[in-house]
């Protein structure tokens, strides 16, 4: 099976916390648990330099589709290959911690890159968006809100071409951090979506969850 012994390292990420919930680790996926913050996802099982299509935060639970020698292959949340020692399954409670401790500065750093128009940081960002929860989600909303006020074309233009779970995953950690109708970060976004044609699917979808845009742009 599959890592077996998880590396004596990863207890030093980790603090065990006493419970009384015989459930607690019951939840187990594989996640990325790479102690430098991320791993690079590649288009092939081998390290080149040509051939990195995106990186993972620390944390972030994988789907595994198949295996080569030292490497795994994903389909989720990017489709790639991953060297095998980055990824361990843990609960999901210690996938979280991870994710907590040592992944979110990279979901930041995503953040700024994805502002400033770079199409593999945005593409990763949008696709963690399902996997976002608890603590984390509202950081994340916080990120992207950054992103789809200050760059809402390049949002709603990548965003425009994921599945419609991604979008509205998406869209509602962007609805949940924009917070207030009167925030000047809604504005600048809803701004936008106004000056874009009425079939446009990220239009129609923000139009559908909030009854009082949809009212505005009538």
């Amino acid at each position: 099976m599959l890592f077996d012994v998880f590396p004596v390292l990863f207890s030093l990420v980790i603090t065990s916390t006493p419970t009384t919930n015989p459930n607690t680790y019951s939840c187990q996926h594989f996640f990325v648990t790479a102690l430098d913050g991320y791993v690079n996802v590649r288009s092939s099982p081998q390290i080149q330099t040509n051939n990195i299509r995106g990186v993972l935060p620390t944390g972030i639970p994988v789907h595994i589709v198949g295996r080569k020698n030292h490497w795994l292959q994903l389909n989720a949340p990017l489709s790639g290959w991953l060297a095998r020692n980055q990824i361990y399954r843990v609960s999901c409670d210690q996938g979280n911690q991870l994710l907590i401790k040592v992944g979110l500065p990279k979901i930041k750093s995503l953040g700024l890159k994805a502002q400033n128009g770079d199409q593999k940081s945005a593409e990763t960002l949008i696709k963690m968006s399902p996997y976002m929860d608890g603590i984390i989600a509202e950081t994340y909303s916080h990120v992207i809100v950054s992103w789809a006020s200050k760059n809402p074309k390049f949002f709603v233009s990548l965003l425009g071409r994921q599945t419609l779970d991604i979008r509205q995953s998406a869209l509602t950690s962007l609805d949940f951090g924009l917070g207030l109708t009167t925030s000047s970060e809604r504005s600048a976004f809803e701004t936008y979506l106004k000056s874009l044609e009425t079939t446009n699917i990220i239009r129609r979808d923000w139009q559908g969850r909030n009854p009082i845009y949809l009212n505005q742009t009538n």
